[in-house]
């Protein structure tokens, strides 16, 4: 990643404006029919103490905003080494940066590209700026039981930012969830989790050592995380990201789905999720390398195997077909203000 090209961090991490908490997202997606029950606004909060190799929103893993720099866009036009007051920008197709510099992140460059070459990957914002975009949704909560599902990166690395939102959607009968990779201070987060409707929650391996070796930790807090969840008797749906070669084998299939039949109470199923490699242009933007160019996605014949094996362990499989929720309790919406 081009660390010089990340946002200078301002004032302390917990910033209030007009009494309102103020995080880092580095998008906002809206009519989404993938991210939990219904029609949802997906907020996409960064930073992630994760490092999967197939990970497809390589921008939400740093807390800061961060400049990308896409190549297929670039005009050679020379507007961002114009407006940069240290003569280190460069169009993208002649390398995005001089040689030697440390790029300060003005944005300066961005602001002067008029292809979008160069663009920011995450903002900060208050916590009303977001209530504000969810307002402008919930006519379509209304009609198809959906909500706000907020995602990353691991959302529960801004806790109290998360919370404020879950705060003012609790207040207005919004139905909410979070997709979390479990990896997040259960002291810090706990407050926010109590909050939710559902957690989609992702059970990559249940080996440690080979969970370590392909996301970059262990997974001792993550398992522990998703027992507290379960506790607490929220709904969960637990989702396996299946990539080839990686953690596709049966052997580790059949361990989640025991774990999760032993040890989470509250989980409605397992949705196995086939490996795409969507994101790629974004590792290119940020000067990080991806590692799985050589994996290709596993075949359905492959899917209908490992569902056989979660369904073998009676544990559900999930699929978007089946739903997420069996006859989900939607909160009463009100209107807002």
């Amino acid at each position: 990643m081009n660390e010089a090209a990340v946002a200078p961090e301002k004032g302390r991490r917990r910033v209030f404006r007009g009494g309102m908490m103020q995080g880092v997202i580095f998008e906002i997606e809206r009519w989404s029919l993938s991210d939990g029950p219904g029609t949802r606004t997906v907020v996409f909060l960064k930073g992630c103490p994760l490092r999967c190799q197939w990970c497809s929103n390589p921008e939400s893993q740093s807390k800061k905003p961060q400049i990308g720099i896409f190549t297929a866009k670039c005009i050679q036009c020379g507007k961002c080494a114009e407006a940069c007051s240290i003569d280190l920008a460069r169009p993208a197709k002649d390398g995005g940066f001089a040689e030697g510099g440390v790029c300060a992140a003005c944005g300066d460059c961005v602001e002067a590209c008029p292809s979008r070459s160069r663009r920011w990957l995450g903002k900060l914002v208050d916590s009303g700026e977001v209530l504000e975009t969810i307002r402008r949704d919930m006519v379509f909560y209304r009609k198809s039981a959906g909500g706000v599902t907020f995602s990353g990166g691991e959302p529960l690395t801004q806790p109290a930012f998360m919370k404020e939102i879950l705060e003012g959607c609790r207040k207005v009968g919004i139905h909410t969830a979070v997709e979390t990779c479990g990896a997040f201070n259960w002291e810090a987060s706990e407050a926010a989790v109590r909050l939710l409707d559902f957690v989609m929650f992702d059970l990559k391996h249940m080996d440690p050592v080979r969970h370590a070796e392909i996301t970059g930790a262990s997974n001792k807090v993550i398992l522990e995380n998703a027992k507290r969840v379960a506790a607490l008797g929220i709904p969960m749906l637990v989702r396996i990201p299946v990539i080839t070669g990686i953690n596709d084998d049966p052997e580790n299939i059949r361990a989640t789905a025991e774990f999760v039949r032993d040890h989470l109470p509250s989980a409605v199923g397992i949705e196995a999720l086939p490996y795409h490699k969507l994101g790629l242009t974004k590792y290119a933007a940020l000067g990080m390398e991806y590692q799985l160019h050589h994996i290709t996605p596993p075949d359905e014949a492959r899917m209908e195997m490992l569902r056989g094996v979660i369904s073998e362990a009676g544990v559900a499989c999930i699929t978007p077909d089946t739903g997420y929720i069996p006859d989900p309790v939607q909160p009463k919406l009100k209107a807002f203000g």
